[in-house]
């Protein structure tokens, strides 16, 4: 077996310093990394929860909002409901107005129509009368 030469020693020796001063400053780099990625996280926490409370209010509201549009929907439609059962029953009040005003003017109608009548039926009855008195007045006038 050879012997090892002087020089691989100190050589070895001065690596191994070089790879340890190289880990420490790693590993010291690895943890201000670590303790900056640490502080972001923490801040980013706190962002995180502004946001959470911030979306749960908006959800809160959008959700109040909601329920008092149904509401409102819902009473509409309980005042439509309502005006369109009075309307229907003003029509039909307004049907059986229009048959009853119908059969009036029919028997209206009916009653001048027969009054007409007896007025000519009287007229000519009495301008008969008349001819038949003018006859006799001229026959005793040329008697």
């Amino acid at each position: 077996m050879t012997p090892i030469p002087a020089w691989v020693a100190p050589t070895i020796a001065i690596s191994l310093g070089v790879i340890a001063v190289s880990l420490v400053a790693l590993i010291t780099v690895a943890a201000a990394m670590a303790l900056g990625i640490r502080g972001k996280g923490r801040a980013l926490t706190a962002q995180l929860t502004a946001l959470t409370a911030d979306a749960k209010a908006v959800s809160t509201r959008l959700r109040t909002e909601i329920e008092s549009y149904a509401d409102l929907s819902t009473d509409a439609r309980t005042k439509l409901r309502g005006a369109m059962d009075t309307v229907e029953r003003r029509l039909k009040d307004l049907d059986a107005l229009a048959e009853v005003l119908q059969e009036e003017v029919e028997e209206a109608a009916l009653s001048a129509a027969t009054l007409l009548r007896t007025v000519r039926s009287s007229g000519k009855v009495f301008g008969a009368a008349r001819r038949a008195l003018k006859r006799r007045r001229a026959a005793e006038d040329a008697g």
